[in-house]
């Protein structure tokens, strides 16, 4: 009966602590021991419950020989029997044992390079919180913060995909409007002009920043978005070149090279 009882009591636990397993004397190990394969099998576990005459006395006595092997448990067939404190300790163990860092800045994590991702302070130390909350090991943060920055990528290349795409049928357009595709372009030059100088910071001085922000959301390399916007301020533009910058019967003049661009943001 002891036997079975035995086996069945002890078993299944888990030793997992750092040390020795503590508990327990050296020397030789009591008699009853032969009668318990597993304590043979388990160096700590004897060592742990050799301070006990028999079985009897090691069976009452094994809370206390538990805590002195690192406080193990014992690990029932259905897991659902464990109580939130148990499972709580398991996870932090095989955390441990997975390379999982103690806090958040404890990971060491790695940006690609190619990616084109803005991931600021923030970003990273909000992920630093999640991987530690999620026992996520170092490595495999790393791989997870590789894939959703590739993920980004992906979409940031579709966005600017799509965006390309409807510049370009914008200035068609535009062209027909205008009767020509140079003619397009020129209209086009004059209403950047026109937008930038607008851009001016509260002491009246041109702002480059401004500029490029401004130019960032309305046009796509040198083509604007917007077919209803080029068209509302053709004329404007035109008209801020001195009485029309095509002069009447006559084809438009075109805008000398690097006029549109701020001293401020030459390279």
């Amino acid at each position: 009966m002891y036997k079975e009882l035995f086996r069945r009591r002890f078993g299944n636990i888990v030793f997992y602590a750092e040390g020795d397993g503590g508990g327990g004397g050296g020397g030789e190990a009591p008699a009853w021991h032969a009668d318990h394969p597993y304590l043979s099998e388990n160096p700590e576990a004897a060592k742990a419950y050799s301070k006990y005459t028999d079985v009897n006395e090691a069976l009452k006595g094994g809370h206390e020989a538990m805590k002195k092997t690192g406080m193990p448990y014992w690990l029932p067939d259905d897991h659902s029997k464990l109580t939130d404190d148990q499972k709580n300790e398991i996870r932090a163990n095989v955390a441990k044992m997975e390379g999982v860092p103690g806090t958040p800045d404890g990971y060491n994590l790695e940006v690609s390079k190619e990616t084109k991702a803005i991931i600021d302070e923030r970003g990273m130390a909000d992920f630093k919180v999640f991987a530690k909350e999620k026992n996520i090991p170092n490595g495999l943060a790393n791989e997870l913060l590789g894939f959703q920055t590739a993920f980004v990528d992906r979409l940031n290349g579709m966005r600017e995909e799509a965006i390309k795409k409807i510049a370009s049928d914008t200035f068609k357009q535009f062209s027909k409007d205008c009767e020509g595709d140079s003619n397009a372009v020129l209209r086009q030059t004059w209403i950047k002009e026109y937008l930038q100088g607008f851009c001016k910071d509260a002491e009246g001085k041109p702002d480059p920043k401004m500029w490029e922000s401004v130019k960032k959301r309305l046009f796509f390399e040198e083509n604007g978005i917007e077919l209803v916007l080029l068209r509302a301020l053709r004329d404007p533009a035109q008209k801020a070149k001195g009485e029309g910058g095509a002069p009447p019967g006559g084809a438009p003049q075109a805008a000398a090279k690097g006029s549109l661009d701020y001293p401020e943001m030459d390279t």
